[in-house]
């Protein structure tokens, strides 16, 4: 017998430390064409754009996509352009860890995904 996933929906944002990172899907052919990119994190507004048809298709692409992006919001909110391999690699867990555990619909999307 087949067994049969509920699909988990993408939540619409994620806490990183002390920021609310809203995470919004645009269009393939916006992010295919205008901005030749499947991601991207902006600063500025706290936003993580992500390609919907990625999304939607799911599965460990998506997942590495979307953690891509999370890793760019790390790598600007802890000020990385400077530091060594080991602060870069011990600040990344530590906000892996702390994504993971501080959202939990973000870790259920995730773990349903790689399944």
């Amino acid at each position: 017998m087949e067994k049969k996933y509920k699909k988990v929906e993408l939540p619409e944002f994620i806490r990183l430390s002390h920021y609310r990172i809203t995470l919004e899907q645009i269009p393939s052919e916006i992010s295919e064409e205008c901005a030749e990119q499947q991601g991207s994190f902006h600063s500025r507004t706290m936003r993580i754009y992500l390609d919907k048809g990625i999304i939607e298709d799911g599965g460990s692409i998506a997942c590495d996509l979307l953690l891509h992006e999370i890793l760019h919001s790390v790598w600007y909110l802890r000020g990385m352009d400077s530091k060594s391999e080991e602060d870069v690699v011990n600040g990344m867990s530590t906000h892996i860890i702390e994504i993971f555990k501080n959202n939990p619909d973000f870790a259920r999307w995730f773990y349903n995904n790689l399944n």
